[in-house]
């Protein structure tokens, strides 16, 4: 199966998921990485605002890391292949976009420097144990993590965990997996 075939199977796949049943376990992995020595060590943290059917909901997260004095950069989509990064200092300035994504308002989220994380949450429509990943198809993590030597950590369901996946020599893996189940150390 091709890299289209499959992120398009496993995208319908994980949009059928009950939206109680994505909130409890997207609580369950906020809960195992607040727990984790690297996030106690963060002061600021890169996040994305899962908001895609199906995709682990980040922002409790997000407001957690704002309650405990941390600085929180988020991704903003730009043409290109391109992400632009935004210091989000309250979670009422994000805003809903053509793609269906929560992203920071510009207007109220100054720009931030990506390599200024200490911690970078990274989605996924898939993930290997060994730290592979299917993102969505454009290469913007891939580009971005490329750039940047912070500690990586996919947030993912179990449902979403492979065996293997297509790998292209510019993918990027990541260092740990969190699912509602456990904390899988990749490398």
């Amino acid at each position: 199966m091709s890299k289209a075939d499959l992120r398009q199977a496993l995208q319908r796949q994980r949009a059928t998921l009950p939206p109680d049943l994505v909130d409890g376990w997207s609580q369950a992995i906020a809960a195992r990485l607040t727990e984790l020595e690297i996030w106690a060590r963060s002061q600021v943290v890169h996040c994305y605002l899962g908001a895609l059917p199906g995709e682990v909901r980040t922002r409790a997260l997000v407001e957690r890391a704002l309650r405990e004095r941390r600085r929180v950069l988020s991704p903003r989509v730009r043409p290109h292949g391109q992400l632009e990064h935004r210091e989000l200092l309250d979670t009422s300035h994000l805003r809903d976009t053509a793609f269906g994504l929560l992203e920071p308002d510009p207007e109220h989220a100054p720009p931030a420097e990506p390599d200024e994380a200490d911690l970078i949450m990274v989605p996924g429509v898939a993930f290997t144990a060994e730290g592979a990943r299917l993102g969505m198809g454009g290469g913007y993590y891939d580009r971005f993590l490329a750039g940047t030597s912070a500690p990586t950590i996919g947030l993912a369901f179990e449902m979403q965990l492979r065996a293997a996946l297509p790998q292209r020599p510019h993918d990027q893996l990541v260092d740990v997996i969190i699912t509602e189940m456990r904390v899988i150390p990749c490398r």
